[in-house]
């Protein structure tokens, strides 16, 4: 297939610049505006459309035969024709402009280059927050919304080592491991981008409203979708294909075996995008995708190194994103080192500790008091003990 970026993106920029005076009474970038407000124009009927038309004006200016022929429907041909409206632009552009959303269109310089190189783009991008988005530096974290414990825990350190190395991390608002990777990110300072299954301003799911906010202060949001738009069944799966275009990588930690994760896995390795899987556990069912991902050919990521293995030139020592908010290491002896190395993401029983650390129940009680005022290990069911997220 052919790359966007290459001979349609020039061809279709060449055939505006060459139109008449008479045609040239909308900029590009608008009527690209107008045309993303037309809901029948899916991503690969507008990679079709720009494969068969020789400017962006053409595409407007088109009868609604062109489009039937082009789609073999005469329905969809003139709901497409018909829903083209200047006004809707106007409209459209006065909202975005209250709300203090930026749209950047294909034609504008900030528009993420890697992100133009893929098969079917998208035609604009409403964005709140930090652009020019440094894609040679970014990498997607995707995973379950009903991501474990171990699941979130995971996807906050990676997120959290990536952005130490001035990594941007993006994923995609949700629940579960997705908030973990934004937050993550978050936490040491760096930088991260949401990019939403709706419309910009309408925050989604409603309980990460507040990471939302802290994203749009400092880091990205942004969507392909008009002002006001509600999720839908359909619209995750389409913008995974954003999250993927726009990072050199995509990290999965826990999909089950049907997930939106896995629709973004496929849409890398359709980009030319590598693909890292965390490996979980065998018995359980948010893991059963992410490991069957390795099974197949993905790169097993059980840490940071294993990505960065992939790309070294990330691992340049820039120091951490916020020195302020790095994180720091416990100062702790020698036997409380040795109880912490102990106690995992899975809980383990106060008993299993005193028999593999050799501590009198005295000496354990005090250690793990220590660590647990430490925030660094707290007590769940049954007197076991398991590491803080």
């Amino acid at each position: 297939m052919i790359r966007f970026c290459t001979a349609m993106y020039e061809r279709l920029t060449m055939g505006n610049r060459a139109g008449s005076l008479a045609s040239m009474t909308r900029p590009d970038r608008e009527l690209l505006i107008g045309l993303n407000l037309i809901s029948q124009l899916t991503p690969k009927r507008t990679q079709r459309l720009f494969a068969r038309f020789e400017s962006f004006r053409g595409i407007w200016d088109a009868p609604s035969s062109a489009f039937t022929a082009l789609f073999g429907s005469r329905v969809l041909g003139e709901a497409i024709a018909s829903a083209r409206s200047e006004t809707a632009i106007d409209e459209e552009m006065a909202k975005a402009a209250e709300k203090d959303v930026r749209i950047v269109t294909l034609m504008d310089p900030d528009y993420p280059p890697t992100l133009r190189e893929i098969d079917d783009p998208p035609m604009a991008l409403y964005v709140r927050g930090i652009l020019p988005i440094d894609s040679p530096r970014a990498l997607a974290i995707v995973g379950t919304r009903r991501g474990t414990r171990y699941g979130k825990m995971i996807a906050g350190r990676f997120a959290s080592q990536l952005a130490l190395k001035h990594c941007t991390v993006v994923s995609g608002l949700a629940a579960g491991i997705d908030t973990a990777a934004h937050q993550g990110a978050l936490d040491v300072g760096g930088l991260t981008v949401a990019v939403m299954g709706c419309g910009i301003d309408y925050p989604y799911p409603k309980a990460n409203q507040p990471l939302y906010q802290q994203i749009v202060e400092h880091g990205t949001v942004l969507s392909e979708y008009p002002m006001g738009s509600r999720p839908a069944k359909w619209t995750f799966p389409q913008r995974n294909r954003i999250l993927s275009g726009l990072s050199r990588g995509v990290v999965v930690i826990q999909a089950p075996e049907r997930s939106g994760a896995l629709i973004t896995a496929r849409c890398a390795l359709e980009q030319g995008r590598e693909v890292f899987a965390v490996p979980g556990n065998i018995n359980t069912l948010t893991s059963a995708g992410s490991n069957r991902l390795i099974k197949q050919g993905a790169t097993l990521a059980d840490s940071v190194d294993d990505i960065l293995d992939e790309f070294p030139d990330l691992r340049l020592d820039v120091g951490p994103a916020d020195p302020e908010n790095a994180p720091k290491e416990p100062k702790l002896g020698e036997k409380e080192s040795f109880v912490y190395e102990l106690i995992g993401l899975e809980p383990i029983h106060m008993d299993d500790i005193i028999a593999r650390a050799d501590l009198s129940p005295t000496e354990a009680s005090h250690i793990l008091l220590l660590l647990q005022l430490e925030n660094l290990v707290e007590e769940v069911e049954g007197g076991r003990f398991m590491r803080k997220d």
